[in-house]
C-alpha cells in the first residue's frame, strides 16, 4: 500500500537577514514537521509530500483455520520503520487470545524512529457476546 500526505500549507522560503552590526544569519522560513518537530533537531523542517509504504500479510492457521496470524511492515520517507506482528487464538467461539509485538526503529528525527524505545509486546483475552 502507498500512503501519501500532501501539505497544503507547505512553505520553504531561504533567506538571509542582516543584524544591525552587519553580522548575517538565516531567517529562512519553512514548514515544521509537526510529527518530530523539537528543538534537539533544529526544528526538523517538513515533507511537502510525505510518503508511507506498507506491506500486510495475513495467515490463517489451525485445523479449521480457526486462528490467524496478521504482519504489518511500514516504511515512511526520512528513514522509519514499523513491525507489528499480531496472533489470534480463537478458544472458543466467544473466547480469543491475542499476542501482539510493535516494532520501531530507524531514524530518531522520523515518526517512526522516535519510538525506538517505545516498542512493546502485549497479550490479552477478548470475550465476544452473543
Amino acid at each position: 500500500q502507498f500512503i501519501q500526505f500532501r501539505n497544503l500549507d507547505f512553505e520553504d522560503n531561504k533567506r538571509t537577514c542582516t543584524t544591525q552590526f552587519g553580522r548575517p544569519f538565516d531567517c529562512s522560513r519553512y514548514t515544521g514537521d509537526l510529527a518530530t518537530l523539537n528543538l534537539n533537531n533544529g526544528m526538523n523542517k517538513a515533507y511537502k509530500n510525505k510518503e508511507f509504504y506498507s506491506l500486510f500479510l495475513s495467515k490463517p492457521f489451525g485445523p479449521s483455520d480457526e486462528h490467524r496470524w496478521n504482519n504489518i511492515v511500514m516504511y515512511e520517507e526520512g528513514g522509519g520503520f514499523w513491525n507489528r506482528f499480531d496472533m489470534e487464538y480463537s478458544f472458543t467461539d466467544n473466547l480469543i487470545g491475542t499476542a501482539e509485538w510493535n516494532h520501531y526503529w530507524g531514524d530518531e528525527d522520523s515518526q517512526f524512529g522516535q519510538f525506538k524505545d517505545s516498542s512493546n509486546i502485549q497479550v490479552g483475552i477478548r470475550y465476544l457476546f452473543d
